[in-house]
Formats: structure tokens, sequence, C-alpha cells
């Protein structure tokens, strides 16, 4: 990127001219609604889900199969499973905007965000397995699951992320000029997989475990009725013309099916379980695509419109102890490691600014791409309890949990930089703190689960569960039938 070098004695003229006419609004940045991918990693099951994920150190049913596969081996007859999720989200999407007002040379104010959620739902079979002790020591589980959906749509007529108006006047002129960004279309990713999951008994107190999944990702930029998935930019050259820049934007080539791992120790601290320790560590492969835009191109990715990246489910491992002080009673606790940061491998800018700096705008700027970051890695701490009361051959179980997720959205900065390299805001308009505040790496968020078990004969278990914070609501119901 080059600055215009402009003499001092002609530094006025264009200054003047930049205070009477706005710059074109060079497309726009990254999907707004990719930056709101989110995911709550908590384990299938409507057990696990009420005891806000703490399930690492129990594992003592089928899900224990992608959970902690050593936990199978405290299964010691035929078992078959199956769960459903329904999630209820909002996609916390953040609209940015300013208005200058008075005179010519007054600077634009601060940048007023006002949150604009979009609702999303789902249900689905999410965890469905099959466990086969194969002899003493061996236990065998074949499953499927849904570990990954996440589904964002900017709404009918678009998600306008960005409005910046300049109305301030000069002489007996008014300005009206209007800096406007929209996205428009739906996001979806999501990862099926089918693991076979095998655990040891080492000894009796001590079991480990191992798996394979073959997983298959699908990642989709949809578009609307009225076109491709698309952003737009829309500026008002003065209160008589306008200028609309539209980038298209489309994914390529996700298909296939890669291998991932999983492992897994279970150890019984105390004698009779009454600690357990637990650990676990999963891994999901890289699945590749290509971005291609089209349509209006900036300039400063004339030769990149079409680029590979991969994606994944994030890496994770957790560590937990379950505890039963009295009969009936468990207490379960756990930190579990995500690697955000794993979800996409590179920033994939589609749209780059131009502006000023200061009330004058000096130096002008050629095009500026945003600079993408992800999400940082995340320590999650979960903590779940679980009471057992038995009466007439059945047993109904009370849980409930807790467990705190992170702000794991990402985060986007703008600068222009001088000749010696130093960065500087774009302030005229305001591009700069807008991105920052649109793309402002989501919010942390508090979540409370619980639920209701109930097992008849020692055959059948029917697990409720549900999980609410500010941004999701989840339930979750499970069957487990033994023989």
């Amino acid at each position: 990127m080059k600055i215009r070098s402009l003499r001092p004695a002609t530094l006025w003229f264009p200054a003047f001219l930049a205070a009477l006419a706005p710059f074109s609004a060079s497309a726009q940045t990254d999907s707004a609604l990719l930056s709101k991918v989110t995911f709550n990693l908590t384990n299938p099951g409507g057990k696990s889900l009420a005891m806000g994920g703490a399930f690492t150190a129990i594992a003592d049913d089928a899900t224990a199969a992608l959970v902690n596969p050593a936990g199978l081996g405290l299964i010691s007859s035929i078992e078959f499973a199956v769960s459903g999720k329904r999630a209820d989200a909002t996609l916390g999407l953040v609209t940015a905007r300013a208005t200058a007002t008075g005179p010519l040379a007054a600077p634009y104010p601060a940048t007023d965000t006002t949150n604009l959620d979009r609702d999303t739902r789902g249900s689905a079979v999410d965890f469905a397995g099959v466990v086969v002790p194969i002899s003493r020591r061996f236990v065998a589980a074949l499953t499927y699951a849904e570990n990954l959906r996440f589904e964002g749509d900017a709404g009918a007529g678009g998600y306008q992320y960005l409005e910046l108006r300049d109305n301030r006047t000069g002489d007996t002129a008014r300005r009206d000029f209007l800096f406007q960004y929209r996205e428009f279309g739906s996001v979806s990713l999501r990862n099926r997989l089918l693991g076979l999951s095998l655990a040891y008994r080492v000894s009796e107190r001590v079991r480990v475990g191992g798996g394979v999944t073959l997983n298959r990702a699908s990642f989709d930029l949809d578009g609307d009725a009225a076109g491709p998935h698309r952003i737009t930019s829309r500026t008002y050259l003065s209160p008589t013309a306008e200028e609309i820049l539209t980038t298209t934007m489309r994914v390529d080539g996700v298909s296939g099916t890669k291998l991932g791992y999983l492992v897994g120790i279970h150890v019984d601290l105390l004698p009779d379980g009454a600690l357990t320790l637990g650990a676990d560590y999963r891994s999901s492969p890289r699945n590749d695509g290509t971005l291609v835009i089209g349509r209006y191109i900036p300039t400063p990715l004339s030769a990149q419109t079409s680029r590979p990246f991969s994606f994944r489910v994030p890496r994770d491992a957790a560590a937990g102890l379950a505890a039963h002080p009295m009969p009936g009673l468990t207490i379960a606790a756990e930190l579990q490691w995500v690697a955000y940061g794993d979800i996409f491998d590179r920033p994939l800018p589609v749209v780059s600014y131009v502006g000023l700096v200061g009330p004058f705008g000096f130096p002008l700027t050629d095009p500026v791409l945003a600079d993408v970051s992800p999400a940082r890695d995340a320590w999650i701490p979960r903590i779940g309890l679980e009471y057992v009361a038995s009466a007439k051959g059945a047993r109904l179980a009370f849980r409930v949990g807790y467990h705190r997720e992170p702000a794991h959205g990402t985060t986007a900065r703008l600068a222009a930089r001088d000749g010696s390299g130093t960065p500087f805001p774009i302030t005229e308009p305001p591009y700069s703190e807008s991105v920052a505040a649109v793309f402002d790496g989501g919010r942390a968020d508090d979540r409370f689960s619980g639920g209701l078990g109930v097992t008849v004969a020692r055959s059948l278990s029917i697990d409720f569960g549900f999980d609410v914070g500010r941004a999701s609501r989840q339930l979750a119901a499970s069957l487990f039938y033994r023989f």
C-alpha cells in the first residue's frame, strides 16, 4: 500500500475537495456473519448437558465413545443409545453508526453500536451408538454424531453492519452523504462423523481408550432470493448521486471424508469409585476449501479472487474429577481447553476501505484491508452435580451444572500506514473505529443447566437436559437400552 505524497503548498486544495466529496466505499470487509461463528462444545447426551458438560471423569454411558473412550470400560453389557438436541441460538450481530454534524471541519463523533440479534433454531439427532463388550477387558463402540452445527442468516433485507452519515454544512451547501455496508445471505457450517472406539481395562481401577472418527464436513455461503451471498457498499456521493459496489462470495471444494482421533484415560483414585480422574484429547481433521469472490474485486485482492483455506472443528482436551462424598451424590468438575484459533487457518478479507485521517483528511490512503484475527484458545471451567434416589426398582436422578463459555468470535482492526510504516486510523469517515466495533470478538456467556434422568429395571434409561445462557438455549433427550 502506498500513501500519496503531496507538496505542502498544494495540500489545502485536495483537502478542500475531500471535504466536499466523500470517497467511494471500496466494497467491504470479511463476512460479518462468519465473525460470529460460535461453538458450545458440550458433550452429547442429556446427562452431560444437564451437568454442565462436566462428564469426562464420569463417562459411564454410550456417549463415552466420543467424550472419553476409556469410560467405555465401565460398561459390561450391550448398550444401544440415541440422543437428540434442539438448539435455539441468538446470533449477536452488531451495527456501528456515526453521524457527523455541525461545521464542515467538525470531526465525526464516537461510533455508536446497536445489537442486531438474529435467532436461529435447529433440531437433530446428534448422537447414536452401540456399545459391545468383546472380552473381559475390551469394550468397543460404534457411533454416529453431529458435533458441529452453525447456522447464521442475515435475514430479509440483509444485515446492515455499518452506517456512517455526513450531514456537516459548509457555506450555503448542506452535506448529506451516506456510507452503508450490508451483507446478504446465510452461512452454514456442519460436521458429521462415524466413530469406532475401544476401551481396555488395565486393572479394576484403570481404564484407557481411544478411537478414530470419519468426518464429513460442509461449509456453505448461501445467497437469498435476490442473488448469491454478497456484501454491498452503498455510497451517496451527493444528495442526488449514489454508487453501489457488490462483491459476491462462495465456497468451493469442501467435500470428502477425513480421519480424526481421540484418546482418554479413566482412573479410580479411591476404591469403589469414590474419586475418579478422567482426561481426554480430541482432534478433528482439517477440511480444505476455496473462497471465491466475484463482481467488484477490491484492488488489493485483484490477484486473489480464488483463495484456498482450511477449517476444522476445534481441537479440545479436558481433565476432571468426579467424587461421591455420600451415597447417591456425585460432584464433577473439569477444565476444558479448546483451540478456537483452529477454526480457520488464515484471514480471508474480501473488502478494502479508503478514507482520510483528521477533520481535513491528511494524508489520503490507497485501499486498505482489515487485519482479521482468530479467536484465542480458551480454558472453560465446568461443574456438575447429580443426586440419585431409588424407589421400587427405578432410579431418579436430579442434575444441575454450570460452565462459562468464553467469547470466541473474530476480531478485526483497520489501519493505514504512512511512509515509515507507522499505522494510523482512518477517521474520515471513521472506518477504523466502526470495523473494530462490528468485529468485536463476541461476548462471554454464563450458562446454567439442569435435568432429570430415570432408569427402570437397570435396562432402560431416559435423560433430559437443558442448557441456557444469554446467547442460546439447548434441550436434549437421550435414551439408553442395555441387554
